[in-house]
């Protein structure tokens, strides 16, 4: 089965309590682990969401298209597709993870201004994989969340 991978960044229409990240995640990990999804979420202190998600084409793009269209959020960007030789987030229907700094999401975005609509040009040729190695090495030293993690059985 050919992989496939989405990532994008939006802004909460209204801040998120643990409880609603928690529902959130509960409610993302059922449906990815029926449509066979992984990924990752990031979710900042300012409202910002990042999120990675991998499968097959047509239930990545048609989680997408579900979401682009959430009232819970809003300015969603399409920053990176396209095929994917493993999966990069795999143990996990739906990883979690708070960011610690409001520097930490341009940080992990290579340092660019995501509203402006040429940010990719000059990353394109490489930004796919460094981008996903970055989230990867990110979350594999940022602190679960107690609460929110995704228990991975081992």
């Amino acid at each position: 089965m050919p992989l496939y991978h989405l990532i994008y960044e939006s802004r909460a229409s209204q801040p998120f309590t643990d409880a609603d990240l928690l529902e959130l995640l509960r409610n993302s990990r059922d449906y990815n682990a029926q449509h066979e999804l992984t990924g990752l979420l990031l979710y900042s202190a300012e409202g910002r969401f990042l999120q990675v998600l991998e499968g097959r084409q047509a239930a990545v793009l048609a989680l997408y298209q579900r979401i682009s269209q959430d009232v819970r959020h809003t300015a969603c960007m399409l920053l990176l597709s396209g095929p994917l030789a493993e999966r990069r987030f795999g143990e996990w229907r739906m990883g979690y993870r708070a960011t610690r700094h409001h520097t930490d999401l341009p940080a992990l975005l290579g340092h660019v201004d995501t509203s402006s609509p040429d940010f990719l040009l000059p990353l394109l040729p490489k930004l796919s994989t460094s981008l996903l190695d970055r989230l990867f090495d990110y979350v594999h030293h940022t602190p679960a969340h107690a609460s929110l993690d995704e228990l991975v059985a081992g």
